[in-house]
């Protein structure tokens, strides 16, 4: 188990991306080469959507893209036109799990079982969601995100699903009546496709 812990998501994204390069294996998906990191852990301390790295180095058009498919219910034609992840987080098969979980915290803040799972199997037939589930708990007195997911991709992607995550963190934790804790990120396969090497190497330096 690799386990990073950084302040923000723009020093997290940088810091992972300069792990998987260095630590990853090399490894194939269908025809693209990519570099692997199994099972990572990456723990942000302070989340914000306000981050000085991610605006220096990120695509606002992926972080719109990502922010649009974690808030809008809709399917998503650039993922063989899947459920988006708000459709899974605000209208699972009906159940608007979000209002769920900030229910559930506020009848027991200290609960275990406020976790929200993202595979529909009935409609994930095409494309399996990377981010596979999501954890809510309060903890001395902040409210902590754990997303366990499959498979993310550091080199295009890994930042604006931190801002993503962090945009669902903080309307749980202001619904709650907490400030947001840490943001964890527990991953089977971080990579890093070839396609993106050259840009990774020039941002980490």
């Amino acid at each position: 188990m690799h386990i990073l812990v950084c302040e923000t998501i723009g020093r997290a994204w940088i810091d992972s991306c300069t792990m998987i390069m260095k630590k990853g294996e090399p490894q194939k998906d269908d025809d693209k080469n990519l570099r692997e990191l199994m099972h990572f852990e990456v723990i942000i301390k302070k989340p914000s959507e306000k981050d000085e790295l991610v605006e220096k180095h990120g695509d606002k058009e992926m972080i719109s893209w990502m922010l649009s498919n974690f808030t809008e219910q809709k399917r998503v034609p650039e993922l063989k036109n899947s459920l988006s992840y708000g459709t899974r987080l605000f209208n699972y098969n009906g159940k608007n799990q979000v209002e769920w979980i900030i229910q559930k915290l506020k009848e027991k803040p200290e609960t275990k079982a406020a976790t929200i799972p993202m595979l529909m199997p009935n409609e994930d037939k095409g494309y399996i969601p990377c981010v596979s589930l999501l954890d809510f708990k309060i903890r001395n007195g902040k409210l902590i995100l754990t997303a366990m997911c499959r498979s993310i991709d550091f080199g295009n992607k890994v930042y604006a699903n931190m801002l993503a995550l962090n945009k669902i963190q903080d309307l749980v934790a202001k619904a709650v009546g907490v400030p947001c804790g840490e943001l964890i990120m527990t991953i089977v396969s971080a990579h890093i496709y070839e396609d993106d090497f050259e840009k990774i190497k020039s941002m980490i330096g």
